[in-house]
């Protein structure tokens, strides 16, 4: 998990950046993996990853991961665009990500993040 949250933005670079180096399968298969060691957020705080912010592809791999490992928000109607997730899992999915891709395939301002997980700061 990082431990400085990341912007949407910076977010949403890291989810087009897994995907251009993991391509679709397996980053699918990546996220499955990281939802399944993912815990039971202790707010049930949600965000919403969109088209518009992180692209179809990525929204489309979420919604069918989450799918996958049963990870739906109950009682919510979520607009076909848009994933919506905890947002620990957010988390646990970026710092997942982050520590999968290799340092030179990050973008520079990135790497920071990287750095303070692989120190453990």
């Amino acid at each position: 998990m990082t431990r400085s949250r990341m912007t949407m933005l910076q977010e949403a670079l890291l989810w087009k950046t897994a995907l251009g180096y993991l391509g679709p399968s397996n980053l699918y298969q990546t996220v499955v993996d990281l939802w399944r060691q993912a815990g039971v957020p202790a707010r049930q705080t949600v965000e919403y990853l969109t088209y518009d912010t992180v692209g179809d592809e990525v929204v489309i791999i979420l919604r069918n991961a989450q799918a996958q490992v049963g990870a739906m928000m109950p009682g919510q109607e979520i607009a076909p665009d848009t994933c919506a997730l905890y947002s620990r899992h957010a988390d646990e999915l970026a710092g997942g990500l982050l520590e999968r891709l290799p340092v030179r395939e990050l973008p520079v301002c990135l790497r920071g993040f990287r750095l303070e997980s692989d120190l453990g700061m």
